[in-house]
């Protein structure tokens, strides 16, 4: 019997996500297991650069800890794609970033595209995030909510209406070809978008950044593809005070 692929999701905050079970159980599928894990210590949620520096430390520990379990691929649950190259240079299997594979979809699937998300004061990381991915130019944008992340599944049907109006504006005002969620806490939200825009004439992508990196993560492990080492080197070993990430703590795969 061929062994299941094991992709394990880092969202790198402390909130509780229970009520995203039932989604993330949506992404198993025969020979693909998909389990989330969060952090123990960290942001409550991820809002700011200061957020996705607090953020890091947890999250190489659980980049760790899922390779040493048996995890065949990570996936980095964050519009900021926080930690990235760290945990890439941590781990020898595929880690990828939500922002990095959903910015790639909608540039393949349009010329352009924009972002809804929770705050309009995440918009220099969205808009550096489409730079340092080589899309700034295809990048029209985003638009925000204004709600906070810790609010959004309380207030699920605002956030919904806000999303498919936002997304509407950047099509027509903007000329975006395709639309990304701007937050992990807005998965499941891109199928009411597209058939709102639908409605309006308008048959434009919506990429639920989750999903679709999952996918991808899903493809380059039965590829045997994973990052490069000349790109992200393994870092050298030694001990760093005041966190659990000495020796024990690191793979022998990779160091």
């Amino acid at each position: 019997m061929t062994r299941a692929i094991k992709i394990v999701i880092i969202t790198p905050v402390t909130m509780d996500l229970t009520f995203y079970k039932p989604q993330i159980d949506r992404l198993c599928r025969a020979g693909v297991e998909v389990t989330e894990i969060s952090l123990t210590v960290g942001p409550a949620s991820i809002e700011s650069r200061v957020d996705e520096a607090m953020a890091v430390p947890g999250m190489l520990a659980a980049a760790l800890q899922a390779e040493k379990a048996g995890a065949h691929a990570l996936v980095i649950s964050c519009m900021s794609d926080p930690g990235l190259s760290a945990l890439r240079e941590a781990v020898a299997i595929p880690v990828v970033g939500v922002a990095q594979v959903s910015m790639a979809t909608a540039a393949t699937l349009a010329h352009s595209f924009g972002i809804v998300t929770v705050l309009s004061r995440i918009a220099p990381i969205l808009q550096a995030n489409a730079a340092h991915c080589g899309y700034e130019r295809q990048y029209v944008g985003c638009r925000a909510v204004e709600i906070p992340v810790l609010d959004v599944h309380r207030r699920a049907r605002e956030v919904q209406d806000g999303l498919n109006r936002l997304a509407l504006e950047l099509v027509e005002q903007e000329g975006a070809g395709a639309v990304i969620l701007g937050c992990g806490a807005l998965l499941g939200c891109a199928g009411e978008i597209r058939e709102f825009l639908a409605e309006r004439g308008m048959a434009v992508p919506v990429v639920d950044p989750l999903p679709t990196t999952v996918a991808f993560a899903v493809t380059l492990v039965e590829q045997g593809l994973s990052h490069s080492s000349v790109s992200y080197p393994p870092c050298q070993v030694k001990s760093y005070q005041g966190y659990e990430l000495g020796e024990d703590q690191m793979g022998s795969q990779r160091f």
